[in-house]
């Protein structure tokens, strides 16, 4: 079933079968803010005290949207021969995050059918004069999330509505919970090599053999790991999974998803973030093909489609 619910004087949806209740906040960045497991009576995800947190902290709780994700170098690139200066809201003096982080999606439809449950919001960029200022193409996204059975899936639709093509990138931010437990953990992560960073976080352009982290290929237990650290997925399937004795999460994305980011905050203990990107970090000022930093362009009325898929598998 679907419903729409007041969270803490927010308006918010859920999405619940007889395996998960999915929350959704479309006013605060479309978020899935929380997923509770009913087989395992447990929170999947890092879930914020009130609206009021999350609104604050966008990108630190749930599933935070990322329209470009991570960092761009002061904020500043060049696409098809247009200048672009994004704001710069990051303490080592570059863009983070993107656009989406907090903006309101209208709800446009919802309900249920064959046995699934979904609800499809929308953003117009064209509406926000914050947003076209720093990124000037009316751009239409659509997110649809659709629960069925144990998998929950998110689907994107970008149209291009302008006359020139559009820079795009995409990823997700999304906090899983260790329950204070990483040695009873273990990440999966089938990639192929590690972007070099500088002392800035952003990529050198170097990407370096995986070295210690060649164990994550057969999966590795999180005890003991610190990560901040960016993946190319090579020839991979995008699919990380996360896993313990008696559950598997199957996180993964199509297949313009080229790199994964994952983030422990610290040593691993409370929990791990498993971000699929489309582009690394920085990409429009890497001097690599695109093909390799996932770098995009949409062209004028053109549209691209995304999804990216959560599957629990209980053992």
């Amino acid at each position: 079933m679907i419903k729409q619910i007041d969270w803490q004087g927010t308006p918010a949806y859920t999405l619940e079968n007889d395996k998960l209740i999915v929350s959704i906040c479309p006013a605060l960045g479309n978020n899935v803010y929380s997923i509770w497991d009913k087989t395992l009576e447990r929170e999947m995800l890092r879930v914020p005290a009130s609206p009021g947190e999350m609104e604050q902290q966008p990108v630190q709780f749930g599933t935070p949207i990322l329209m470009p994700p991570n960092r761009i170098q002061e904020g500043r690139f060049q696409f098809n021969g247009q200048s672009y200066q994004f704001d710069v809201n990051h303490a080592t003096g570059n863009h983070i995050h993107g656009m989406l982080r907090s903006q309101s999606w209208t709800v446009t439809a919802s309900g249920e059918q064959d046995g699934k449950v979904f609800i499809t919001s929308a953003i117009h960029l064209a509406d926000d004069a914050n947003v076209q200022r720093q990124y000037p193409h009316p751009l239409e996204l659509e997110v649809t999330y659709v629960l069925e059975g144990s998998r929950l899936s998110q689907q994107l639709k970008v149209l291009n509505k302008g006359t020139t093509p559009a820079p795009f990138g995409y990823g997700l931010h999304t906090w899983f919970l260790l329950d204070g437990e990483p040695e009873n953990w273990k990440l999966t992560l089938p990639v192929s090599g590690i972007w070099q960073l500088d002392e800035a976080n952003l990529p050198t352009g170097d990407i370096v053999p995986l070295g210690q982290y060649e164990t994550l290929l057969e999966g590795v237990t999180l005890k003991g790991h610190n990560l901040d650290t960016v993946f190319q997925i090579g020839d991979h399937p995008c699919l990380a999974v996360l896993s313990k004795e008696n559950v598997e999460i199957r996180y993964s994305g199509s297949k313009l998803f080229k790199q994964w980011v994952i983030y422990t905050k610290g040593e691993a203990h409370d929990f791990i973030c498993l971000e699929p990107y489309t582009w690394v970090t920085n990409a429009p000022n890497i001097d690599q093909p695109a093909e390799v930093t996932g770098l995009l362009g949409i062209d004028p009325g053109a549209a691209l489609e995304l999804e990216v898929i959560l599957d629990v598998v209980y053992k």
